[in-house]
This record gives structure tokens, C-alpha cells and sequence, in this order.
């Protein structure tokens, strides 16, 4: 596997890095769910990874084009101050508690590069999404992984447990709600370790999917990133605003967290076009309702054909659904492709389980269950 590491405006500046000077050190090219071959295939039907079945806010259309003209330059830091001020507002922070990155991504990259220590741990869920972890490759930080509760959600009594008997540096990684499970962990259980836990402990919460979830026992844990130092919660622009592809996303945590952090993102990012577009996505509060509304009805359309046909799923409160497949999932994924859709991967260990994202309309989501009903009638499935 080629080992990557990713720093800040192409120097070994900063402490972490520093404590590694024979790393060979490469750009962040970025670790996606699809290929290269199957962007260029734009007659697939892609439930393959995360997208808003709208497209792009018209708002951050227009403002796309508005700020053509701008290519040429530099960014400018008026627009992205604006930006930064609009996403202290909605946090309730301060401008300075603000992290912007090219999508959440760098900043997780970030925060594990930041923090990294001979002796370090990261500490995640098994499974969960991958980026802290391969992030930590380049570094001799060892991975530890923990399953999941019998009810999909982290098990923090597990994770508190070892945390609490190391005195390393260790980072924890919370995708809340988990990836690719869907499923959420009680705020309430995180609450009590996030206030109590000792300072060798870095917590890094990834609400990617945080607008979509409607449940009482969840609440964001902005709340401590800007009481404590040992804390960053991720946001993204790329599901619910739509422009994935122009890769921006932030952090939120307390002032001298957030000016560490920065020496790890590049001075430039994000980009011009990524900042007037998520500037203009945030004031389009029917987009992100109608938004919300296309995909509860795409999981129902999912869902429905689901139970239908006896398959297990997770309950999800993101945007897409882990559901079981019966019999061999490389040639599952391999059938539907060649029935012009691409599906999920696998995400070791669930191996029965494939992730589709819910990432067209409710039509297209028809298409795939008609297909999986084909598969199910030739016992495939």
C-alpha cells in the first residue's frame, strides 16, 4: 500500500511533523469511494457514493458564475471571511473557532497530523469510516478498533475504557452518525466523556450527516468543541449543500485549537468557487428541506423493497442506507454494474452488507429495487 502524508504549504512547519523528519511527504490526493472510470460514466445510475439528488443549490449556481471572472486571481480573503463569519453564526462562535478546508476531510487530516506522537493511538469504531485511520498511516500511531453495540451505535463504554488506561497521546475518531452504518450514538453517552476526559485524549467528530438526523437522543457536540481544547466536530458541504465536487468543508473548536490546526491546511484552501458557492448554500433554507424531504423518500422507496424481500438493514439517519446482500458481493456489485448501476462497496468487517447511497431521485432509486427484485427472481439475492 503507498503510504501517503499530507502537510501545510508543501513544509514541515509545525510540531507533529517535526517529531518525524525521515517521512517522505506527498500531496493529499484523497481517498474516494469511486474511480476514475466510473466518473466517466455518466449513463451509470450512481449509488456508489454520497450525492444530493437536486444537484447544486441555485443560489451556489449563480454565485459559480458570478465569480468566474475571479479564476485568474488569487482567492480573495473577503469572501472567505464572510463565509467563516456566516458558520460562526450558526455555531454560536466566534469567527477565530472556525476552520475552513477543502472538504471535511483536511481538517480530520488535520487534527491526526496535529496531534501525532510517537506512542499514539487512534481509536475508532469497527466499522466506520476509514480517512482518520489512513490518514495515520505516515505516522507510528497504532489503530485500534472497536466494534459496534448490538444496537450499530459506538461503544463508548468499550473506547472509554481504553482511552482511559493509556497515557499516550491518542486520538479518537467519532463519525457520528457512523458511516457506513447510518446509525447514531447518543449524545448523552459522548457528553459525560467529552467533559471528563484527560488532555492526552483528541477527540475528532465527524457530523457529516448531522442535518438529516431527526431523533431526540442526538444533539451536535459543538457544545465542547468550544468549551474545550481537546475537541474539533466536521462539517461538510458536500451532502446536504451539494457541491461535493468543489471539496469544502470546516472545523469547529476553540481558538488555540483551531490556530494549531491551520498550520496543517493549506494556506489557499478552499478555492474561490468553493467558498462563494457554500456561502450562497447556506441561506437556502427550502433547498435543505426539500433536500431532507427527497431523501426520506428515497429511503422509503429502498426500504419498502427491502423488507419486502426479507434483506436486513440498518437504520439510517444519513443518506444511504447498509443493507444485506445474499451470496457474493464482488459479483453483486459486478451484476449491477453491468445492469448500468453502480452500488456501494464493501465495508470490512460486515461483509454482508453493501452501502447504497441514496443519491437520485426517487425514480432512479425505483430502478435499482426493480433490479434487485430481477436478482432476487433469479436467486441472486
Amino acid at each position: 500500500m503507498e503510504r501517503r502524508v499530507f502537510i501545510a504549504n508543501g513544509t514541515v512547519a509545525s510540531v507533529g511533523l517535526a517529531a518525524f523528519p525521515s517521512l517522505n511527504l506527498v500531496r493529499d490526493t484523497g481517498p474516494w469511494d469511486f474511480s476514475t472510470e466510473d466518473q466517466a460514466q455518466d449513463s451509470f445510475l450512481r449509488l456508489n457514493h454520497n450525492a444530493n439528488p437536486l444537484g447544486i443549490p441555485p443560489g451556489a449556481r449563480n454565485a459559480i458564475l458570478d465569480a468566474m471572472e475571479d479564476i485568474p486571481h488569487y482567492p480573495e480573503d473577503a469572501p472567505r471571511d464572510a463565509l467563516i463569519a456566516q458558520i460562526a453564526e450558526l455555531h454560536d462562535v466566534n469567527t477565530d473557532q472556525v476552520v475552513l478546508g477543502q472538504g471535511s476531510t483536511e481538517v480530520i487530516r488535520a487534527a491526526v497530523q496535529a496531534n501525532a506522537a510517537p506512542g499514539g493511538r487512534i481509536l475508532q469504531a469497527n466499522p466506520t469510516y476509514e480517512n482518520a485511520m489512513r490518514y495515520a498511516e505516515p505516522f507510528p500511531y497504532q489503530v485500534v478498533r472497536v466494534p459496534l453495540t448490538s444496537d450499530s451505535a459506538h461503544d463508548v463504554n468499550e473506547m472509554r475504557r481504553l482511552a482511559d488506561g493509556w497515557h499516550e497521546p491518542t486520538v479518537v475518531y467519532i463519525c457520528n452518525p457512523n458511516n457506513p452504518t447510518g446509525s447514531i450514538t447518543p449524545s448523552a453517552d459522548l457528553e459525560d466523556w467529552f467533559s471528563s476526559a484527560s488532555d492526552n485524549i483528541f477527540f475528532i467528530v465527524d457530523e457529516a450527516y448531522y442535518p438529516l438526523v431527526d431523533d431526540s437522543r442526538y444533539w451536535s457536540a459543538d457544545k465542547w468543541a468550544k468549551e474545550r481544547s481537546n475537541i474539533v466536530v466536521c462539517r461538510t458541504f458536500s451532502k446536504l449543500y451539494g457541491i461535493a465536487g468543489l471539496r469544502i468543508g470546516y472545523g469547529i473548536c476553540d481558538a488555540e485549537t483551531a490556530e494549531r490546526l491551520t498550520l496543517y491546511i493549506n494556506r489557499s484552501s478552499p478555492n474561490t468557487l468553493a467558498v462563494v458557492a457554500a456561502s450562497a448554500a447556506l441561506e437556502d433554507e427550502d433547498w435543505h428541506e426539500n433536500s431532507v424531504r427527497i431523501w426520506a423518500e428515497c429511503k422509503a422507496v429502498v426500504t419498502d423493497c427491502l423488507e419486502e424481500l426479507g434483506l436486513h438493514y440498518f437504520k439510517s439517519h444519513t443518506a444511504f442506507l447498509f443493507h444485506e446482500i445474499r451470496g457474493d458481493q464482488d459479483l453483486y456489485i459486478r451484476r449491477m454494474r453491468e445492469e448500468g448501476i453502480l452500488v456501494g462497496r464493501k465495508f470490512p468487517p460486515i461483509l454482508s452488507h453493501n452501502r447504497l447511497s441514496l443519491s437520485d431521485t426517487p425514480e432512479g432509486l425505483g430502478r435499482f429495487v426493480e433490479t434487485l427484485r430481477l436478482f432476487r427472481s433469479r436467486g441472486w439475492v
